[in-house]
């Protein structure tokens, strides 16, 4: 039997009450609050009432400063038991009467005075003669508790009526909960333990709940039907018990069975099988014998967690002969025969362990070389300058670029370019020591970090100078690949760290940016980082930008250079390209034509230099040309040139300007002449069939040879300015132009020499036999109405001109 206390009818009741007490005493509160808020109008009322009546006696006395009927309308007032002071004043305030009751000794005085503080103790009444003369006033003083006596009176009664009611309503509440609640459901408990005690079956289960219509009927008619079907549940385990044992025998998984101290209860033949026992010796082991980590410590973590919830780990199991294994592990905590159990199904993945150690390999090193890759080299170049400034030493960072390694690739196929990157890659590790690393960063690239050079930067550069001269001899050998030599050589941009601030990423970018450099000053050189170099970078890299809008925001344009006969004649003009940006200025052509044809812009740029001047030749020609002008010269770069679709370009832009196609002078220079003979051959004499001239740039300066020249129509040879300029005091200049006309001469070629700038130089080429020039002594280069105005006017040179 259940104390009252813990009783369901005692809790109800009491909670109740306690809502009951709270709602009745708060509704009494707001009753007593509205009612003092009445009581106290009525009590200011009556007090100024009272007041009024003496109103007119008073005002009489003080008017007249009678004391005597002060006094006697003082007296009347002090009848009243609501005041115990009385005063009355003149219009100056000297008192003519007052009057004083002691106050009487009241059982609820002092709880007056505290509740009702906020009930005004004095009142005032002016006294006024002809409603506008103040003759004085009446003050009283009322007795607090004797106004508010009968107000707290009623008030405690309505308290007490309140909570009278409110204790009858909850031992009626719980006398109702107890017969309607309480005492059913302690019948309901006493039936449900003899249930407990006694091995009751379905036959003998019987609640005389059941027939009611409430929650305790259906409560009852519940536990009667899972009472019934408890048979039916232990019937349905067994059936699953042995379902689970047939599972475990037959499934392809590896399975044991313990108990929670380890003991190996069941296993099946895979289990057997895997870990090379017969099934006999196994189940005289704990599962401690072929998984060490799996203590008895940790099989109380398992039976602490919620049963049926499977958790998947990787271990170690040993088979027999000692041998341990990589295994996946479902594990769970199952219930048999009301005991908990441990079941584990596993299988052996040593296979995915080598694939998965294969994907680590390939995410960090190179599978074509073996080496580490980028992504090693970013996850560990911050460690290695970190240690380098704790440990106060210099390490260094090597950036290698094989030099006409895309030749090799796309002579002889990617398979001999693989082949040389792994024999390239064999060399430069023969270079290092155990602590360095050697990174290939992708295609050609690669990167050596030093940890540790030195203690001081000297020593350090002096070190990392004997490794890179080493690098760069070890990969201009030659390389026998497929019974062929092939020789390459190498670019090498060093950087040495710390330095400042940089991060790893700075450091690589700095060793970058000098393996350019030892790029264009020749390749097969390394060359250090410095401070210039990335500022170098940064104004190529703002080259370009500027670059790409160059034509669409139209700011290029051309200048005209005149060509100038023996007389002094114009015969014609070579186009030279001008460029000048908002924030670059004029930028020179020997630094933005390169950038150009390194990033692919030289195809429109040329484009663009061809239309403008066929379209300037045909508003010269539409105005008359003189009968010695032959046309205007124009450089084509290589990269233009070997495009396929050149000479319909060409003839695209002579067609749309309808000009003279002779009038245009294409000039190339020597080095496009043996790249490939026969495709330059061919385009050349397709284009001179149609009327265009060319010329061969910068003679004398390149491959020279009368075995190229007799393949190409060429029409007139240009003299390299370096001659020019040191003819006067360079006998070989003299020798090598007089060649050259004589040559020409022989083949029936015009010669122009460029760069004539004093008069000495014509003089002396004009004795040597060429009598056509181009140069500063003629004129600068001029625009375009300059230009025309020289061809209008039949202008003889020399002549100066404003350089633009």
């Amino acid at each position: 039997m259940l104390p009252l206390r813990k009783r369901l009818s005692y809790k109800q009741a009491k909670w109740a009450l306690m809502l009951i007490l709270l709602l009745s005493l708060s509704m009494s509160s707001l009753q007593i609050f509205v009612d003092w808020q009445d009581e106290k109008a009525t009590i200011q009322s009556q007090v100024m009432s009272t007041l009024y009546i003496a109103e007119n006696a008073a005002t009489e006395a003080a008017y007249s400063l009678d004391e005597d009927l002060a006094k006697k309308v003082l007296t009347g007032l002090m009848r009243s038991d609501s005041f115990y002071k009385a005063r009355l004043e003149d219009d100056l305030g000297y008192e003519l009467a007052s009057a004083y009751r002691p106050l009487q000794p009241m059982f609820l005085r002092g709880l007056s005075g505290k509740v009702f503080s906020g009930l005004p103790q004095d009142f005032r009444l002016t006294l006024m003669r002809h409603s506008h003369l103040s003759v004085g006033a009446v003050i009283v003083s009322i007795d607090s508790g004797a106004v508010t006596n009968g107000f707290l009176r009623r008030n405690f009664r309505l308290l007490a009526t309140s909570l009278i009611s409110a204790l009858l309503l909850g031992a009626a509440m719980f006398m109702l909960f107890y017969v309607q609640i309480s005492h059913p459901l302690s019948r309901l408990i006493e039936q449900l333990g003899m249930l407990e005690q006694e091995d009751n079956g379905p036959a003998q289960l019987r609640f005389t709940q059941t027939a009611r219509e409430d929650e305790l009927g259906i409560l009852a008619r519940t536990i009667t039907a899972l009472w019934h079907k408890r048979k039916k549940v232990e019937t349905e385990l067994a059936k699953s018990e042995a379902y689970f044992r047939a599972v475990l025998h037959q499934s392809s998984e590896c399975m044991l069975l313990t108990n929670l101290k380890g003991q190996i209860l069941d296993c099946n033949g895979e289990a057997c099988r895997l870990l090379a026992y017969d099934k006999a010796t196994l189940l005289t082991l704990k599962i401690q014998h072929i998984d060490f980590d799996h203590t008895p410590e940790r099989l109380k973590e398992w039976a602490e967690r919620p049963h049926g919830e499977a958790q998947v780990y990787e271990t170690n199991y040993r088979r027999s002969n000692g041998v341990d294994f990589p295994v996946e592990v479902c594990g769970n905590i199952i219930v048999l025969d009301h005991d908990a159990h441990f079941l584990a199904s596993f299988r052996d993945i040593t296979q995915r362990r080598l694939d998965q150690e294969q994907v680590q390999f390939l995410a960090y090193y190179d599978a074509l070389t073996n080496l580490p890759n980028r992504r090693f080299l970013n996850q560990n170049i911050e460690k290695v300058i970190a240690m380098a400034q704790s440990e106060g030493h210099i390490g260094g960072l090597l950036f290698i670029d094989l030099d006409r390694f895309k030749n090799v690739n796309d002579s002889m196929g990617h398979h001999i370019g693989d082949a040389l990157l792994i024999e390239a890659s064999k060399r430069i590790l023969s270079c290092l020591s155990d602590a360095d690393i050697a990174v290939r960063m992708g295609g050609d690239e690669f990167v050596v970090m030093v940890p540790v050079l030195a203690d001081n930067f000297e020593r350090a550069q002096n070190r990392v100078t004997v490794l890179a001269e080493t690098l760069l001899l070890q990969l201009s050998q030659s390389f026998c690949l497929e019974q062929t030599d092939l020789f390459i050589s190498a670019s090498i941009g060093i950087s040495l760290f710390p330095q400042d601030d940089a991060n790893g990423a700075q450091i690589l970018r700095y060793a970058d940016t000098a393996m350019y450099e030892a790029k264009e000053s020749g390749r097969n050189a390394f060359r250090f980082y410095r401070q210039g170099m990335q500022q170098q970078v940064t104004e190529r890299a703002l080259l370009e930008k500027a670059l790409h809008s160059a034509i669409s925001n139209d700011e290029f344009y051309l200048v005209y250079q005149p060509q100038v006969n023996e007389y002094g004649q114009l015969i014609g003009f070579e186009a030279l390209l001008r460029w000048f940006n908002k924030e670059l200025g004029l930028v020179p052509p020997n630094r933005f034509i390169p950038v150009a044809e390194e990033i692919g812009l030289i195809y429109d740029i040329g484009n663009w230099v061809l239309e403008t001047v066929c379209q300037q030749l045909k508003i010269w020609q539409t105005m008359g040309l003189p009968a010695e002008f032959k046309g205007v010269a124009v450089n084509i770069s290589p990269h233009q040139f070997s495009k396929e679709n050149f000479v319909e370009t060409v003839q695209g832009v002579i067609e749309n300007a309808d000009i003279d196609s002779g009038l245009l002078d294409l000039e190339i220079t020597e080095g496009m002449l043996v790249e490939n003979i026969s495709s330059v051959a061919e385009k050349m004499w397709r284009l001179k069939e149609q009327g265009v001239r060319f010329s061969i740039d910068d003679f004398g300066t390149g491959y020279s040879s009368l075995r190229y020249l007799q393949h190409f129509p060429i029409n007139q040879l240009k003299v390299d300015q370096s001659f020019v300029r040191d003819l006067s005091c360079d006998p070989k200049s003299h020798v090598i132009i007089n060649t050259i006309v004589s040559m020409a001469a022989h083949m029936n070629l015009s010669v122009l020499a460029e760069g004539v700038e004093r008069v000495i130089e014509k003089e002396i080429l004009s004795d040597i036999g060429c009598t056509t020039y181009q140069g500063y002594y003629f004129s600068m280069p001029v625009k375009e109405d300059l230009a025309t105005e020289y061809l209008r006017s039949a202008v003889v040179f020399p002549l100066q001109a404003e350089n633009v």
